[in-house]
């Protein structure tokens, strides 16, 4: 699940039906009358770990495909991550990030499984900086 900047939006992937929810909210606890929508449905191995930026975009690592999509604040793909050697079947088990503090640096967990490269954290730049730390906030 992934908060966006505003508090408004939750958003959250479900990994065994292969989609991204958007869930509205009128308050921190209360879901918006009609604030359900499925805004995206992956083909392919499934969406795990989910992130948002101070923009409001969100940010799904794709287990099984070595790349992380990057949706608008209104669900809408705009870009992609790819991970290395992705088109030699290397690094496909791309399952969580993290967007650094302060910067735009998202950090992209991913595992090679039994293809012999082992398990790697990569380092790309997101759209936008990360949302401040919850503990850190103002």
């Amino acid at each position: 699940m992934a908060l966006s900047p505003d508090g408004r939006q939750l958003w959250v992937t479900e990994f065994s039906r292969n989609l991204l929810h958007r869930i509205t909210l009128a308050d921190a606890v209360t879901v918006a009358p009609f604030g359900t929508a499925i805004a995206y449905s992956f083909v392919g191995p499934a969406p795990d770990s989910i992130r948002t930026d101070s923009a409001g975009n969100v940010y799904v690592a794709l287990f099984g495909q070595g790349r992380v999509m990057i949706f608008s604040p209104g669900g809408i793909p705009i870009g992609q991550i790819l991970l290395p050697r992705r088109g030699e079947g290397h690094n496909l088990i791309c399952t969580s990030l993290a967007i650094r503090p302060g910067t735009d640096e998202v950090y992209i967990v991913a595992s090679d499984g039994d293809r012999g490269l082992g398990a790697h954290i990569f380092r790309a730049r997101g759209y936008a900086k990360a949302l401040a730390l919850y503990s850190h906030a103002a």
